[in-house]
């Protein structure tokens, strides 16, 4: 370079590809820039839900830019916002999995969930294809669209008292009703006369428990087993929820493990996905398949996950549908659990019980000032960690039973 010359001006940074997360009902419960860091990409959250909040009250990190607009334009709205930059569509929505996939598929992006995500969606399908298999599900029927009224003795006849209602396409419990007597489903199948969508299934009396795995392109790799309080219901009623991971090495984690192979299996195991499934254990010791989806699971399961075997599980579903690197899930010697205390009409939060475990207690707003609500709301959310499996599990006890909430 001689004294008269110019430096070159210094080439302009390539433009951050944008990361779109999908949302309709379920809200993400991560730090998204934990996936999608904000020096590497800009992230834009996409919903068609007019004003519910796309983060979880007690998720970290800080709110990301959302954009509200009808599912119907969603492809325009990435196309505004990508440009001529690259673009990954993700989603931990189950509302939002049919719309992801086809999303990736219009911007030809490669096919990260499963080929058939209806299998994983739809309640019916996925019993059919599941007991074709030979994988245990409870006894189910169809109702017939627009006509449930009419149902009642081929229900009875089939399935007998109780019986669990369902909404075929539903997620986080909604919509579930325990009918118990006659007058229950007359009522229930006269309420609902005119709907389609509805099954039946029959009332499982057994313990509650989930299983998790990562599926990459039909390997399916284990991550953690859980046990649950009981069924994830009545919360409103007063119901605590809650659940705690279970030794790797237990009859229960290596029997569940197997039966995460034969469900992903049946249902579909292409794609790059957090395979969750739900299931009980019945009177006979038989594993039966109670609900699956194609994606991280909800409450602070996800969490259990990371304390557990060190990977986030909502983060790396997310992670792979971009084709993004994820960590082998790896023993830590950590036990979890996690318990939702409901605040009641009348109540408000009046402390932490005294526990051994590590823990991280969220209070909602819900229960920080006298809850005026018609019902029980979701109040306090603990999360407890401990290396001692016998001092956790006492403390599981306290959480599920302890006064954290009063008039």
């Amino acid at each position: 370079m001689t004294g008269t010359d110019s430096p070159l001006p210094a080439a302009p940074a390539p433009a951050r590809p944008l990361a779109v997360i999908l949302h309709s009902r379920q809200p993400l419960t991560t730090d998204i820039a934990t996936v999608f860091p904000a020096e590497e990409w800009d992230t834009m959250v996409l919903t068609d839900a007019e004003d519910d909040a796309v983060l979880r009250e007690d998720a970290p990190g800080r709110a990301p830019r959302v954009r509200r607009v009808p599912r119907t334009a969603w492809a325009e709205a990435i196309r505004d916002g990508a440009g001529t930059r690259p673009v990954e569509i993700v989603t931990n929505d189950e509302y939002c999995l049919i719309s992801c996939a086809e999303l990736r598929r219009e911007f030809g992006l490669a096919a990260r969930h499963p080929d058939r995500p209806e299998h994983y969606i739809d309640k019916v399908l996925m019993k059919a294809r599941l007991d074709a298999a030979g994988v245990r599900v409870p006894r189910f029927l169809p109702l017939p669209d627009g006509e449930p009224g009419a149902a009642y003795e081929a229900v009875v006849a089939r399935l007998g008292l109780p019986v669990v209602a369902k909404p075929r396409r539903e997620a986080n419990s909604r919509g579930v009703s325990i009918l118990r007597t006659e007058a229950e489903l007359r009522g229930w199948l006269a309420q609902h006369q005119g709907e389609p969508g509805w099954q039946v299934e029959e009332y499982l009396d057994g313990t509650f428990h989930h299983v998790n795995s990562v599926v990459t392109g039909g390997t399916t790799t284990p991550v953690q087993t859980g046990s649950y309080l009981g069924p994830l219901l009545d919360l409103p009623s007063g119901r605590r929820l809650g659940g705690w991971t279970v030794p790797d090495d237990s009859t229960l984690a290596r029997r569940a493990q197997d039966l995460n192979v034969a469900v992903v299996a049946a249902l579909g195991g292409e794609g790059a996905f957090v395979v969750h499934t739900e299931f009980a254990v019945d009177a006979k010791d038989e594993l039966v398949v109670v609900e699956v989806a194609a994606r991280a699971p909800g409450a602070l399961v996800s969490e259990l996950a990371r304390l557990h075997a060190g990977v986030n599980l909502e983060e790396v579903n997310l992670a792979l549908q971009a084709g993004l690197p994820v960590p082998e899930p790896e023993p830590t010697g950590v036990q979890a659990a996690w318990v939702w205390v409901p605040v009641m009409p009348g109540e408000r939060y009046r402390g932490t019980p005294p526990m051994r475990s590590e823990r991280r207690v969220h209070v909602r707003k819900a229960a920080q000032e006298t809850h005026t609500g018609t019902s029980g709301a979701l109040g306090v959310s603990a999360l407890l960690w401990s290396t001692d499996p016998s001092a956790l599990a006492a403390d599981v006890d306290v959480a599920a039973t302890a006064e954290w909430c009063g008039a």
